[in-house]
């Protein structure tokens, strides 16, 4: 285990964190105390789309695998970083990974946000690229990989729809050494019964 690198690429959730406009409003409040009870217990409500998180297929594929139906295998594997722009188009490596995070550096200003506006997202075309180039599991800096205001939902349909989990919300401080790089990553989700998704640790082990 000599000189491996840790990378932590979660977000910590919190009391009044950045949250989906519509989304349960994120709540972090003090339940028990030492002062009081003799020991600390804290009392969460959150969503299950909130902070860092996976999406699974049944997010939005009617008969979709529920985040419990996941293998954690599905979630770990060889993994790459590359910079992203949707207006000019995904470039992806020749060499294949199996999981892909795309860097947007949207979530650099997370501690200024209540709610999101003007996000990142994955363009469809490039859904249906990341799909055909074989990912198992593609991964976003941004609350959403879809469009602001997209009634039809295409890129979360194009990966999911392809049994391809989605993670959202990457720490893009954390993300952006990794631009270029190899890595092993793994996703570890709350464990939620018949989940659509749920706020989950996402590391990446460097060598």
């Amino acid at each position: 285990m000599m000189g491996l690198k840790i990378h932590d690429l979660s977000l910590p959730i919190k009391d009044g964190m950045p949250y989906f406009g519509g989304d349960p409003i994120p709540e972090v409040k003090q339940y028990k105390s030492i002062e009081r009870d003799g020991y600390n217990i804290k009392e969460l409500k959150i969503g299950t789309h909130t902070g860092t998180h996976l999406d699974a297929p049944a997010h939005f594929i009617k008969g979709g695998k529920t985040l419990d139906q996941l293998d954690l295998s599905d979630l770990r594997g060889a993994g790459t970083c590359i910079s992203y722009n949707p207006t000019e188009g995904i470039k992806l490596p020749e060499h294949h990974y199996e999981i892909v995070f795309l860097y947007t550096g949207y979530n650099n200003n997370w501690d200024k946000f209540s709610t999101f506006e003007n996000f990142s997202y994955i363009d469809k075309l490039d859904a249906k690229k990341l799909r055909d180039y074989g990912a198992k599991l593609v991964g976003i800096d941004s609350p959403s990989a879809e469009v602001s205001g997209s009634k039809n939902f295409e890129a979360h349909r194009i990966l999911l729809g392809s049994s391809i989990p989605i993670v959202e919300n990457l720490n893009s401080k954390t993300l952006s050494p990794l631009i270029n790089h190899n890595f092993i990553v793994q996703v570890l989700p709350i464990l939620i019964k018949d989940g659509d998704g749920a706020p989950a640790r996402v590391v990446a082990i460097e060598e």
